[in-house]
């Protein structure tokens, strides 16, 4: 069996191979109920009706082969002269919206009420919406939910011409150069605190005096330090040199630092990150950075834009920006970050708690980051007996589209992973607009 690395230079070409067989199979005109009435029609027609002279199969038969024949001749009219008129539309402004919301896009096509037994329809392939069509004055008008945050460039709308019969259908793809913005939507959260990050003390008491604290910590001695530091009664007893140090004085800074972490179900994580921004709960001034992304924000466009662009990042490479965003954006070392993840398990677990661990070192004087962990909603652990258990098997009911509701074990090992770094961990549920502090198993009971 081959391994993973020597599939991956063909994994470009077994896409275009399918993208390729998937439009072959949208340019055969018959389905498989068509394909089977002409065929055996055909059939009827010359064995029976021909041959036999069998006037009641020769007239069905030649119905049924005019009626799979004529669908297809309309079918394949009406499906050329929308192709044309596809290449022909113009670009229009950008389109801005937001998740699970739906809006007109102001595209719309003829219903074709002057074709008999012609059908129309059209669904997106990118970026990633549902699409409702609102009949209007003899015309079909674009009605679209944004199912996922993004940027884009284009729009791909598959369109799928059939009959009324459901004998034949063809579908093609219309590109529309347009750019396409969609946001994370804020759901039902409403505010959110935040933890405002630590840096040097402002207050002394004595203005004459040096700007450290009192002498009341203590650390091993070191080549250098003024022996009249030394505490002898512990040398007496120790048989180690330790000496008083000044302690560092802290007061709240008013920047915060930020971060998205990508994975499967992170729209809510983005949705809450939004939450942040727009409230104000990052403070006054406020740095937001996201995987797949080189560049921070700092301000509510920038950070829309940030937010938009991370939906782009590959599952594998989620958290992959945490570490470099955590060295560069933090000031002196000392900051508190704010980290919004997924509420469901995925590479980027490992990757995230190995990162904040090494932050967190005994020799590294960098504060804690604090965790936000955000669902859609969480889907009970369903408790059965072992006897119900042999008779059939619970699985979670999960919910299709852009709102999906997380299971609760997977919400639960993230929050156990998690606390493995012994950072301050938190629960929100956007769709119930609801915060948990705590991030232990108790919120997880509570949601």
């Amino acid at each position: 069996m081959p391994s993973a690395p020597s599939r991956r230079p063909f994994a470009p070409l077994l896409r275009r191979a399918s993208g390729l067989a998937r439009r072959a199979a949208g340019l055969f005109p018959f389905t498989g109920l068509g394909l089977l009435l002409v065929a055996g029609s055909a059939w009827a027609l010359v064995r029976y009706g021909i041959q036999h002279i069998d006037l009641l199969i020769l007239v069905v038969g030649t119905v049924g082969l005019a009626l799979g024949l004529t669908t297809l001749l309309s079918t394949s009219l009406t499906a050329l002269v929308l192709w044309r008129r596809g290449r022909e539309q113009r670009d229009e402004e950008a389109l801005r919206l937001e998740c699970g919301y739906a809006a007109r896009t102001g595209f719309s096509m003829s219903n074709l009420w002057y074709v008999p037994f012609v059908k129309l329809r059209w669904t997106w392939d990118l970026p990633e919406a549902s699409v409702r069509l609102v009949p209007l004055k003899r015309r079909l008008h674009e009605e679209v939910t944004p199912l996922r945050r993004g940027l884009h460039e284009s729009i791909a709308r598959r369109v799928e011409v059939s009959d009324a019969f459901g004998l034949t259908k063809l579908s093609f793809t219309l590109r529309q150069e347009r750019v396409v913005r969609f946001v994370p939507s804020m759901g039902a959260l409403r505010q959110m605190r935040v933890v405002r990050s630590i840096a040097g003390g402002d207050e002394i008491s004595n203005p004459a005096g040096p700007p450290e604290g009192e002498r009341v910590d203590l650390r091993h001695y070191a080549p250098g330090d003024p022996i009249k530091f030394v505490l002898w009664k512990v040398f007496a007893r120790s048989r180690q040199l330790v000496v008083r140090t000044p302690e560092r004085a802290i007061a709240p800074t008013r920047q915060t630092v930020a971060y998205l972490v990508t994975g499967a179900g992170d729209e809510s994580a983005a949705g809450a990150a939004r939450v942040a921004v727009d409230t104000g709960a990052l403070g006054a001034e406020w740095v937001l950075g996201a995987d797949g992304n080189d560049t921070y924000a700092k301000s509510p466009v920038q950070a829309l834009e940030v937010l938009a662009r991370s939906a782009n990042t590959p599952l594998a490479l989620g958290g992959a920006g945490l570490g470099d965003f955590l060295s560069r954006a933090t000031p002196g070392g000392l900051a508190r970050a704010v980290v919004f993840v997924p509420g469901r398990p995925g590479p980027w677990l490992d990757r995230v708690v190995a990162t904040v661990r090494a932050r967190t070192a005994p020799n590294q004087m960098q504060s804690p980051v604090e965790f936000v962990v955000c669902t859609d909603g969480i889907v009970p652990i369903a408790k059965s007996t072992w006897w119900s258990r042999l008779a059939f098997v619970v699985r979670p009911v999960v919910a299709d589209g852009a709102v999906t509701p997380a299971p609760g074990d997977e919400v639960a090992a993230v929050l156990r992973a998690l606390a493995t770094t012994r950072a301050p961990v938190t629960l929100v549920d956007r769709v119930a607009g609801r915060v948990y502090p705590g991030g232990h198993h108790r919120s997880l009971e509570a949601a």
